[in-house]
């Protein structure tokens, strides 16, 4: 078969799914116990006012054949109403795109807004979405740098990358994997700097989970020179990750664009799914509650894997993750990449983490909060580093 993509598939896998699969495998194959630090997902089922809701919409007929490609009116003017009762931001209903999550999205905005011969700038660290995205496009990949010490914007970074050439900025704000959160000046020095010559997209899918100061939203932000599009969904603190609900936030322009495509590739977001999504914004409260148990575990990873002289974790602001900063063990007891450590601690501790270089930094490690035996993982990986494991061994 002649594949015609340039893209190399093997390269670009996402190497989170990769350790998830071999945990399956452990899991239900060979029948062990394995502590899963690697996806997003909450350990809490769904809150049973938004099973109902999917529920009471799949019982009637009306309700579960709706078919709207932009997503339901009925969300759209709910999303509204959020962002006015909680980010004080005026939002149309139009200028929300419903789709299934916030992959789907991204790919679409890349595909209309850049083209070979165009760039893109992204943060790095970076979520793979967005170097996939532009890979899918034809866009070529800059990179502005966050300082993994600091956990700030380097803006020296962000101006040598940006060029005339640039149609899209990315930021993500509480970032994944670091949980960095960018300060409002930060924001405004590059919208500053952009002065609408580049579109900026704002990956906000963790805005409602900060640890250490009050939810924020880019959108709140006042007079900007630039174009800022916000992507966000329903998947991490509504815990709705396999119900797949995201949106996108854009200005009038790109409404019709982004809308034609999904009437030629999506036809509609299940509306069941979208039900679910209006009851889950009526429900701030579990928001409120994973939070919390999330900065404990959060506490409680930077507690007892901070003494180890070859392995840091970098502390995490905001977000369903924390970074470990693997450079001098990597280097000490002879690991080439990320993807053989974490190989080794699968084996060694039955512990599931994601390699740091699916997100362009090749000696760290991913770990989500994500897990109900999630301070038990920490304990093991403390000891799989206190007793340094020799790559090979």
């Amino acid at each position: 078969m002649d594949i015609r993509s340039k893209i190399n598939f093997k390269e670009n896998q996402f190497l989170m799914f990769v350790l998830d699969d071999i945990a399956n495998y452990m899991e239900y194959e060979e029948g062990k116990k394995v502590i899963r630090l690697t996806l997003g997902k909450s350990e809490l089922p769904l809150h049973k006012d938004i099973r109902q809701a999917m529920y009471d919409s799949m019982e009637d007929f009306k309700k579960s054949s709706l078919v709207y490609p932009g997503g339901l009116p009925e969300l759209k003017k709910e999303l509204s109403k959020h962002y006015k009762e909680y980010y004080a931001v005026d939002i149309n209903e139009k200028n929300f795109i419903i789709s299934p999550g916030t992959s789907a999205a991204f790919r679409n905005l890349f595909a209309v807004l850049s083209a070979p011969g165009d760039e893109v700038l992204i943060p790095r660290p970076y979520y793979s979405l967005y170097h996939f995205s532009a890979l899918l496009s034809g866009a070529s990949i800059k990179y502005y740098t966050i300082d993994t010490n600091t956990r700030k914007l380097d803006m020296e970074s962000f101006k040598k990358n940006f060029t005339d050439k640039t149609k899209i900025v990315v930021i993500n704000t509480p970032g994944n994997p670091l949980g960095n959160v960018l300060s409002d000046e930060e924001l405004y020095e590059m919208d500053r700097f952009v002065d609408g010559r580049a579109v900026i997209i704002n990956d906000e899918i963790y805005s409602n989970v900060y640890f250490d100061e009050r939810n924020k939203s880019v959108m709140n932000l006042k007079d900007t020179k630039s174009v800022f599009i916000t992507t966000n969904a329903f998947s991490k603190a509504y815990r709705m990750y396999s119900r797949r609900v995201g949106y996108c936030i854009v200005p009038d322009e790109l409404i019709e664009p982004l809308t034609v495509i999904q009437h030629h590739t999506l036809l509609t977001v299940d509306p069941i799914v979208q039900f679910g999504a209006i009851a889950a914004l009526d429900n701030q409260k579990e928001v409120e509650e994973l939070v919390s148990s999330y900065k404990e575990r959060r506490d409680y990873t930077m507690k007892v894997l901070s003494g180890n002289q070859y392995m840091r974790p970098i502390y995490s602001e905001g977000g369903f993750y924390i970074t470990l900063d693997c450079k001098e063990y990597m280097e000490k007891y002879n690991y080439k990449t990320s993807l053989d450590l974490a190989v080794k601690i699968l084996e060694e501790k039955s512990v599931a983490v994601v390699p740091g270089s699916d997100f362009g930094l090749p000696h760290t490690l991913r770990l989500s909060f994500s897990s109900l035996n999630y301070n038990e993982g920490i304990d093991l990986l403390k000891e799989f580093f206190d007793s340094g494991v020799m790559y090979g061994e």
